[in-house]
């Protein structure tokens, strides 16, 4: 296992694991979110072929449409 932050907390996943994997893990519905992977936004065809690594800092934006 390996240490990341997910919005600023500590979380174990597989070294493996890559971002799609965290977001179905984390049921977050993918078409509402935008993901940042070390201050980097990551496009969404990205997803399934990152990786996460030991220290990685993701930020999962939930997009709200509103006036």
């Amino acid at each position: 296992m390996v240490t990341i932050f997910a919005n600023g907390k500590a979380r174990q996943v597989r070294p493996s694991q890559t971002v799609a994997e965290m977001i179905r893990e984390m049921n977050i519905e993918p078409s509402s979110v935008l993901v940042e992977r070390n201050g980097e936004a990551l496009l969404r065809q990205e997803w399934a072929e990152k990786k996460v690594e030991h220290g990685d800092r993701l930020e999962f934006v939930r997009v709200v449409a509103g006036g």
